[in-house]
């Protein structure tokens, strides 16, 4: 976003730097070029009876610099200061013009001698203020900005300015008041459409960006960089061909836009086209090898092919070039977290928090989390809402962690930053109807929809009988593998609640709500959860056997993005497997299933489920058996739902559902909780299922486990 950043800060500069001489192009009107050589030819003939006539050198200081020519327009300039020592425009043109040379510290000194000569003109701070903003100075920029608009509020250049620096310094709100009175002064401005949909983009309110973006575009059609932003907005949003048609535009206009392939870059990585994303990396890199953005763009994009020696190669050399760069450390800080150095991550989020990071500060939280420390990961999660308030991702780490410490009051509602975040929806679905906030229903039917996982589907849709209580008429909506086995509760039996499959026709509804929203409409407390709805009574004919009957799962969807901390090799469960006087039955579905293959001969592991793909069948086995362990997967909710006894294995730092340290949890009665002592040590955990599950045959016979 900084490259982009950059970007509009060159298009309101250039519109600033012309500001005197330049004027757009209307149908009907003279052009720019006739009239400015009109303009040259009217200041060629005072030069020849005056040489040394200080306006018109000014003058043609300006049409030079309209032209292009930068070197001519310093020439120009420099005579108009000598002939005219104490001529302020002198000098606020021969800034102009060192700044397009640029000039940067001889530009400052020309506008520091003309604010010496009149404090308050508003061209010499315009100037000025553009040229420590330019230099990365936003601070600065604003004092000579504001003392512009003093003298000449109705100075649009100023108020684009002011925007640009506002926007720099991540004030958002600031930034787009200025760009809104500059188009209210100037109203076909694409410099301020542009400027104000990209603080737009970055407030979350895409929609309205979208519109600037457009605007501009409706204005100047060759507005490169537009049509860049506009393209990663469509990106963000889900709208591929768009998206990619936009960004073709951009560096189709401008080839040399490093910005534009560095979005194509992204745009390629998320399409999992990585060959092409590499190509257009490539490309940016070729346009300047010395730019950091790019360098920092090559180590992302190596880190997420998990190629950690080639991402942590890019980033030596981005910090080569500049090591106070923020997001060199935040990248820093992120591979450190891939290796597991949670610690030495923390150090670097906080370089990266103190040279003005935005997101910084909630990786910060991430990484005190995987390292244990919860109350840490608090404040720092805190913090990054306290720093950036508009921004999802830390509003959505926020929620998962006050979720897991068990502050559901804050937890639910902040969670409904999920739909603005693309890490967990990047193409969110947009019904016609509104959206249910907990309103008195009145008989209107509304939709449940599920939106994750097949296990958050079992464990959110007891809310729906909640739904019917409060007077509507629920239809839930859910994954094919699931519908049977919704179609058992007893809602659905007694009518109270409709069931449909995601991707069939959906019946007329007044309302929506995303299951998962439910808790926080309900506003549910540990206090409060609702008790599992009654799955159907399943049963499965099985073999008489004097053994206790166990099922057992041992990995998740390997598509989730967590799934390698959650799940576990079947090898890593031998150790339980041998033990005696067992009858093992697997629930495993998906491809680790394939490692039943692996198992040694002396281990026996019935496979129950693996070629099922209704889950109401997976029900049918688990109803016949004496106890299930599993990791974290969908038959841990399964089983928990049934009121099944079930052990859930979980890593160390687990899903934010399952908490912190308690061994038990409120949505599942029947369940127990444990959980890795330390970070991947899977063994451990394997030996302590063992013990447990020794102490359970001693301490109970078969038919207690069955009539229990």
């Amino acid at each position: 976003m900084q490259v982009i950043l950059r970007d509009a800060q060159h298009s309101l500069r250039k519109y600033c730097d012309s500001m005197t001489t330049a004027t757009h192009h209307a149908h009907g009107e003279p052009s720019f070029t006739s009239r400015l050589n009109e303009v040259a030819l009217a200041y060629q003939q005072t030069l020849a009876g005056d040489p040394a006539n200080p306006r018109a050198l000014a003058g043609m200081s300006l049409v030079a610099l309209a032209s292009g020519q930068a070197g001519a327009a310093v020439e120009m300039a420099s005579a108009a200061a000598r002939a005219s020592p104490r001529m302020v425009t002198a000098w606020v043109t021969l800034g102009q013009a060192l700044k397009a040379a640029r000039q940067v510290e001889k530009a400052e000194e020309a506008y520091a001698t003309a604010i010496t000569l009149d404090g308050m003109n508003p061209l010499a701070r315009l100037g000025r203020g553009e040229l420590r903003l330019q230099s990365n100075r936003p601070e600065d920029a604003i004092i000579d900005l504001e003392l512009a608009l003093r003298r000449n509020p109705a100075l649009v250049a100023a108020h684009l300015g002011l925007g640009n620096a506002h926007a720099v310094l991540g004030r958002d709100h600031q930034a787009l008041q200025h760009y809104q009175t500059a188009l209210s002064l100037q109203s076909r401005l694409p410099e301020a459409e542009f400027a104000a949909g990209f603080v737009l983009a970055r407030m979350g309110r895409v929609a309205e960006a979208e519109k600037r973006f457009r605007r501009a575009l409706v204005e100047r059609p060759d507005f490169a960089a537009a049509w860049m932003s506009l393209g990663s907005l469509l990106r963000e949003q889900g709208r591929d061909a768009h998206a990619e048609a936009a960004l073709l535009r951009a560096v189709e206009l401008r080839p040399d836009m490093i910005a534009g392939w560095l979005n194509l870059a992204l745009f390629a990585r998320d399409q999992h086209r990585p060959t092409e994303a590499e190509q257009h990396l490539r490309k940016a890199l070729a346009l300047n090898p010395a730019q950091v953005e790019t360098l920092i763009a090559l180590c992302q994009f190596h880190s997420g092919q998990n190629d950690l020696p080639a991402a942590w190669k890019w980033l030596r050399e981005a910090l080569e070039l500049d090591p106070k760069q923020p997001e060199t450390a935040n990248m820093q800080g992120i591979l450190l977290h891939s290796e597991g150095h949670y610690h030495e991550a923390v150090a670097a989020f906080e370089r990266a928090e103190a040279l003005g990071h935005r997101a910084a500060a909630s990786n910060r939280g991430n990484s005190w989390l995987d390292a244990g420390r919860m109350d840490q990961a608090l404040c720092a999660h805190e913090k990054a809402v306290e720093l950036d308030p508009d921004h999802p991702g830390a509003r959505y780490n926020l929620s998962l962690t006050q979720l897991r410490l068990g502050d559901w009051e804050r937890g639910w509602p902040g969670y409904e930053a999920r739909w603005r975040f693309r890490e967990v929806h990047r193409v969110p679905r947009i019904f016609p109807k509104p959206r249910w906030r907990g309103e008195p229903l009145d008989g209107r039917r509304i939709l449940l929809h599920a939106e994750q996982g097949l296990g958050d589907t079992i464990q959110f849709c007891r809310y729906a009988t909640l739904v019917a209580a409060r007077g509507g008429l629920p239809i839930l909506e859910v994954q094919a593998p699931v519908a049977r086995l919704m179609r058992s509760l007893a809602a659905a039996g007694s009518g109270h609640v409709q069931i449909v499959a995601r991707g069939g026709l959906l019946p007329e509804f007044d309302l929506e709500c995303p299951l998962m929203s439910l808790p926080a409409v309900f506003e549910t407390t540990l206090e409060t959860v609702p008790w599992p709805q009654t799955i159907g009574n399943f049963s499965k004919n099985s073999s008489i056997s004097h053994a206790l009957r166990v099922g057992i799962a041992w990995a998740g969807n390997p598509r989730y993005r967590a799934d390698w901390q959650r799940s576990m090799d079947l090898n890593a469960l031998l150790p339980l497997l041998r033990m005696p006087g067992v009858d093992w039955i697997s629930l495993q579905k998906g491809p680790a299933a394939e490692q039943l293959k692996t198992l040694p001969d002396d281990v026996l592991l019935r496979d129950g489920s693996s070629h099922e793909k209704d889950l109401a069948e997976t029900a049918a086995l688990v109803a016949s058996l004496d106890l299930v362990i599993t990791t974290d997967t969908c038959v841990a909710h399964l089983a928990g739902a049934m009121g099944k006894p079930v052990w859930i294995l979980l890593p160390h730092l687990a899903d934010w559902r399952w908490m912190q340290e308690t061994e038990f949890t409120p949505w599942y009665p029947t369940a127990r909780l444990l959980r890795q002592t330390s970070p991947g040590d899977w063994a451990a955990l394997v030996d302590r299922a063992s013990c447990e599950l020794s102490a359970f045959l001693t301490g109970h016979t078969v038919g207690t486990l069955r009539a229990a």
